[in-house]
């Protein structure tokens, strides 16, 4: 034990902090023999080091330096007041102990190395390190984090704790700019071996928001618990060739558990968490284009102490970027829990929980908020009990926001909105009340759910659609055929809408079914549309490609069913009203002229009578129920030639295309609920 374990005791502390902070230089200097020569090589090598009052006790095994200072450009300075180790040994002709480390004062003034665009100035009055054994030999590699990490994993240590430290940062320019100032409670690591932590713990923190006055706020942040940090996992990512030769995933963080989160802002918003979450968060090194982003990051430092917006270029690029880091990441899952928010306005909201993942493969199978409630500032209240989206994609977005940023044309072309339908793949929304516009009672969403599947930039091959509403009639927009249809003079009303489609590929069939919608004390109507000869050309991103498939499929068969609930009532009092007329005469009016229509069109098709006869019978009594099932009369009735014979001048003619049959009426899906 001589000098060796000065040295390696010192370049410990310049490979974990220093090169922690960015000190890409320093590390490459570990296995220098003196310090002297060390900083002497460093300076050759453009870093400022420096350090004086080094002294050591080999006998009592004491060593100290005092006013340590290493700077790199464009890298950062670190600064340490005094470097003490005690109790130091040799417990095997590798390996290098000392029972007790001591730092005093340090500090580093410089950009972040995983966020190069942030500025961060940190500070550590006090830094015990327990136990602590290191390698003597020579780390493997040949450049500078290769090396760090060497000796990280082969670095031990039972204990580190730090008392109190400060950090701040600053990013951003003008009314973008932020500055936060963050001051830790006691934090303590335990247990850091072959590069990662066991478990780490910081007490009660608090913060401060600055920058532009929009963002000025402060806050604290509650107990944190830590359980496994793979250090080393994240510093894969700095070292591109152990990065991409690292292709399983890592677990980064086993658990992270915070005890509350508060921030008041100054313009009067205020915001609580009381527990937040995270368990099983991994990654995939070689998926991460770790150095792709940090170069993107030092452009955007750079354009920020320009006082410049960086490029459309540089936006796109780092969307892009962050996008292919998505598939090297993996979640178990995060949930915050009990949360209040109060604006600058008096709008007022409760939140029980927010819960995401799994997140694997890009895809974030689920996020949700249970249970939101409150009031706006007029105190009225508004209700969410349970919202979902299922199969996010971050990612896809992200590609979505770079495309538009490259070219802002982009996002009005049908392939960029097809690509949509691929940024998620469901929705979910129950339970769901809100002020109406107009005033008077609430709108109702009972339910409403929207899913798809199909292949990327294509329309889907699958979908589902479901909402349950009520509301004042007031509420609802007249001007939508749907809604049109509430009778007059309802002052409340329920509507129920299904929408559902799928194509089976192996059939070459599309199935459009349920289409159903109903308002209450109005009507009902149901739909089943199966078509055949339909391949995939029908979801094509192409207009005219897809509207050559649409045109060549054929009609296979429609079902129909339409109940009358209180509509043809209405509707006849209010024409009877306005021709003077008693109701029952225009009913029959209407009927007689229907029959004498449809005689002359199936005069030659007497087995299409069932079929009119039912048809003038529900004209003729109100609350009736018409179902019919209509199908080509040929083997191949493509809806272009329906096309064609509808915008011609004799559409009637279609009817000797078609068979028309009575059957029994359809079960409709779950109603609405009375208003």
């Amino acid at each position: 034990m001589r000098k060796p374990l000065v040295i390696a005791l010192v370049v410990l502390l310049v490979a974990g902090v220093g090169g922690y902070f960015g000190f890409h230089l320093l590390v490459d200097h570990l296995a220098r023999r003196q310090v002297e020569t060390l900083f002497a090589d460093l300076r050759a090598n453009g870093v400022e080091a420096q350090g004086r009052d080094a002294t050591y006790d080999v006998f009592s095994g004491r060593f100290e330096i005092r006013d340590l200072s290493f700077a790199a450009p464009g890298q950062g300075t670190l600064k340490i007041a005094s470097f003490l180790a005690t109790g130091t040994e040799r417990p095997s002709p590798k390996r290098l102990f000392a029972k007790q480390v001591e730092i005093s004062d340090l500090s580093y003034e410089g950009p972040l190395p995983l966020a190069p665009a942030v500025e961060a100035s940190y500070r550590a009055p006090h830094i015990t390190i327990n136990a602590l054994e290191i390698p003597s030999t020579q780390p493997a590699g040949t450049r500078p984090w290769q090396i760090a990490l060497d000796l990280l994993e082969q670095t031990s240590a039972d204990r580190i704790s730090i008392p109190e430290s400060l950090i701040i940062t600053s990013t951003g320019t003008g009314s973008s700019r932020i500055e936060t100032d963050v001051t830790h409670g006691a934090t303590a690591l335990e247990k850091l071996l072959a590069g990662r932590i066991a478990k780490a713990t910081v007490e009660p923190s608090r913060f401060t928001i600055g920058g532009a006055p929009a963002n000025a706020a402060t806050g604290k942040v509650g107990r944190v618990s830590v359980e496994t940090i793979d250090v080393a996992a994240l510093l894969t990512l700095l070292d591109p060739e152990r990065r991409l030769a690292d292709d399983q995933f890592r677990t980064v963080y086993g658990s992270v558990n915070v005890d509350g989160y508060e921030v008041t802002a100054d313009a009067g918003m205020r915001q609580r968490w009381g527990a937040i979450d995270i368990r099983d968060v991994a990654i995939r090194p070689s998926i991460i284009p770790a150095e792709d982003l940090l170069a993107l990051g030092n452009r955007l430092r750079e354009a920020a102490a320009k006082g410049e917006d960086p490029s459309p270029d540089v936006v796109a690029q780092s969307l892009r970027g962050l996008a292919a880091a998505y598939d090297g990441i993996r979640l178990g899952s995060v949930v915050l829990k009990d949360m209040s928010a109060r604006d600058e306005d008096g709008n007022k909201a409760e939140l029980a929980a927010l819960t995401m993942g799994p997140l694997d493969g890009g895809q974030l199978e689920n996020f949700a908020i249970d249970r939101l409630k409150g009031s706006d500032a007029d105190g009225k209240v508004f209700r969410v009990d349970q919202m979902k989206i299922g199969g996010l994609r971050p990612g896809t977005l992200l590609e979505l926001g770079a495309d538009a940023t490259e070219d802002p044309h982009s996002t009005q072309g049908l392939s960029w909105i097809m690509r949509l339908f691929g940024v998620v793949g469901g929705f979910e929304l129950a339970g769901a009340e809100a002020p109406a516009s107009a005033g008077g009672d609430p709108v109702v969403i009972d339910k409403l759910a929207l899913s798809w599947q199909g292949e990327p930039d294509a329309f889907p091959t699958r979908i589902a659609a479901t909402l349950r509403v009520s509301g004042p009639t007031s509420a609802f927009p007249r001007d939508n055929s749907l809604f049109a249809l509430v009778p007059d003079g309802m002052t409340r009303a329920s509507v129920a809408l299904d929408v559902g489609g799928e194509w089976n590929e192996s059939q070459s069939t599309l199935t459009l079914a349920p289409l159903y919608a109903e308002v209450s004390d109005a009507f009902a109507l149901s739909l089943k549309v199966k078509l055949k000869d339909v391949d995939d050309s029908v979801f094509s991103t192409q207009p005219d490609e897809a509207l050559a498939g649409a045109l060549a499929a054929s009609l296979d068969s429609v079902e129909i069913t339409l109940s009358d609930a209180g509509i043809y009532e209405r509707k006849l009092e209010e024409a009877a009203k306005e021709q003077g007329m008693e109701p029952e005469a225009i009913r029959q009016l209407l009927a007689g002229f229907a029959e004498l229509l449809f005689s002359s069109t199936v005069a030659d098709r007497p087995e299409l009578e069932p079929a009119t006869q039912a048809f003038v019978s529900f004209l003729q009594k109100p609350l009736g129920t018409l179902a019919l099932k209509i199908t080509p009369r040929g083997d191949s009735l493509p809806l272009g030639a329906i096309a064609e014979t509808l915008q011609g001048d004799e559409p009637l003619t279609l009817v000797d295309e078609l068979n028309v049959e009575v059957i029994e009426a359809a079960e409709p899906p779950t109603s609405p609920t009375k208003p």
